[in-house]
């Protein structure tokens, strides 16, 4: 593992670039749908807070599992995790959407921003998962195969699902952004819903790291795996009512 980048923490500098990659994305995905520089500096602000928001959310959500877990042995940790920043940050965001950017552009942003925010999240969640990776935590189970890596700490080789995650993540962002740039950008949402909660239900099976125990049988992030896939459902049902509807009216 490499924890240090120079005199940089490597999983920190893995998080910089991540929001980097954001802002960038943001930028790019502007340019191309040829929005105002104003809303564009709305929209990076919204993010930055978002993002804030989030991280405090994965701190914090992490401690509350640990602690219905553990109960009177509960110690503070600085572990995070990946749901309890979507719950706090996408919040944050629409709050800063709804009152500064919707109030100020109209609701025409609606659409940009559920195109947006999948290839900025998958992105900036790749470049964290380096970070995971780098850091030697969010690793899997013991292997004896080959793709089996040595973590500080941990006995013998484990799979190493937080590089496997990024790679899945970073190819996934890339598919989203040639999606948005296509006539099917308004699949983005559910495609990215639906292939990070079938993903991440999965790879659940095969990591090593305890975090934390509320529902028997499945672990937290299993749980809001299923979630997210339902909203994908959801979202989806209601796209086809929205066409359908549109035909409707148009034949009449």
């Amino acid at each position: 593992m490499l924890p240090k980048i120079g005199i940089f923490d490597s999983y920190s500098l893995m998080l910089l670039l991540g929001l980097a990659s954001v802002f960038g994305i943001v930028e790019f995905l502007g340019h191309k749908k040829k929005l105002n520089r104003l809303l564009l500096s709305f929209v990076e602000i919204g993010g930055a807070i978002a993002v804030a928001f989030g991280l405090l959310g994965a701190l914090l959500t992490q401690n509350l599992y640990d602690l219905i877990e553990k109960g009177s042995a509960y110690t503070w940790t600085w572990a995070m995790t990946f749901y309890g920043g979507l719950l706090f940050g996408v919040p944050a965001f629409l709050l800063f959407y709804f009152f500064c950017i919707r109030k100020k552009f109209g609701p025409c942003m609606e659409s940009f921003i559920l195109i947006l925010a999948p290839v900025s999240i998958a992105s900036a969640q790749g470049f964290g998962r380096i970070g995971c990776f780098l850091a030697g935590c969010c690793y899997g189970r013991q292997t004896t195969s080959w793709i089996g890596v040595s973590f500080p700490g941990v006995e013998g080789k484990v799979i190493p699902t937080n590089l496997l995650e990024a790679i899945f993540l970073l190819l996934l962002a890339i598919g989203l952004l040639a999606l948005a740039l296509s006539k099917w950008a308004k699949w983005c949402f559910p495609v990215y819903l639906f292939s990070y909660s079938i993903w991440r239900f999965v790879i659940e099976f095969f990591r090593g790291d305890h975090r934390g125990n509320f529902i028997p049988g499945i672990s937290p992030s299993q749980f809001w795996s299923i979630v997210m896939f339902l909203i994908g459902i959801g979202y989806v049902a209601y796209l086809l009512w929205k066409r359908r509807k549109a035909n409707t009216e148009k034949a009449s």
